[in-house]
């Protein structure tokens, strides 16, 4: 089974020196993906605060967690976020199980 994650960075200024002087990002990405066990869906370049959005099929959170850390030691990012797509509905589900046997402290 895997997940699926978003990588969300902002490049510092080694990482645009980088993408200045050609680094091809998308080919980056791609084996960053395929080392960790997974497949990229689709990479953006964004206009705003964040520079690039990746969307990727991962094995698992602690992999997941592995990729943002190891990106982040590159150096190339001043921020770097990553978050795990889910399933809503469990949650809900869970959520409405425990509602259901939790007391508010103002009770």
């Amino acid at each position: 089974m895997t997940i699926r994650a978003i990588l969300i960075g902002a490049y510092g200024s080694e990482g645009t020196k980088g993408i200045l002087g050609g680094s091809d990002r998308m080919a980056a990405v791609k084996a960053v993906a395929e080392a960790a066990g997974g497949s990229v869906n689709h990479v953006s370049f964004l206009r705003g605060d964040m520079d690039i959005y990746v969307d990727f099929n991962i094995p698992d959170a602690a992999t997941l967690m592995g990729v943002a850390a190891a990106v982040h030691a590159s150096g190339s990012f001043a921020n770097l976020q990553y978050y795990e797509c889910i399933d809503n509905a469990p949650v809900v589900a869970a959520a409405q199980k425990i509602l259901k046997s939790y007391v508010p402290a103002n009770a």
